[in-house]
């Protein structure tokens, strides 16, 4: 159903939240109630910003889509030439890029939609790589003179 939770997501979640509460050997769980809530707010966290994610790159859809009038030039910026994205101050060291390449992200505005935890999945991309890319991406999207579709986290 398009309206629930994809299983895979929701799996990444659950085995995510369960193992950030350090399991015994005997594969118990025995946490305190700051501990469980802490790993429960990021499991919350992690799926709002999915889906908020993706409901703003189905609203902008029309507007980003390749070719539009309306589309932002920073969204062509090609992540396989070093030289364009040094003239904008992107600094993204070479094995992330050829990760987030052979993973299908093009260009800069492939990114502008993609959930923290799927970039991360990424061979060489930790969260703090991710978090690097998602405040590029911000810094463009800020600059942006019409950025309707900013993204506010």
């Amino acid at each position: 159903m398009p309206n629930e939770l994809d299983p895979g997501i929701a799996e990444q979640l659950v085995t995510s939240t369960i193992s950030s509460l350090n399991p015994t050997r005997a594969n118990k769980v025995i946490c305190t109630k700051r501990a469980l809530h802490s790993a429960l707010l990021a499991a919350v966290r992690e799926a709002h910003s999915i889906g908020f994610l993706a409901g703003q790159g189905k609203q902008h859809e029309q507007l980003t889509r390749i070719g539009s009038p309306e589309r932002p030039a920073w969204m062509d910026i090609r992540l396989d030439d070093p030289a364009e994205l040094d003239r904008h101050g992107i600094r993204i060291r070479p094995v992330v890029r050829e990760s987030l390449l052979a993973a299908g992200y093009r260009l800069l505005g492939d990114l502008r939609w993609v959930p923290g935890r799927q970039v991360r999945g990424l061979h060489y991309v930790g969260i703090k790589t991710e978090r690097a890319l998602r405040a590029i991406v911000r810094r463009f999207e800020e600059a942006e003179p019409s950025s309707e579709g900013a993204v506010q986290q």
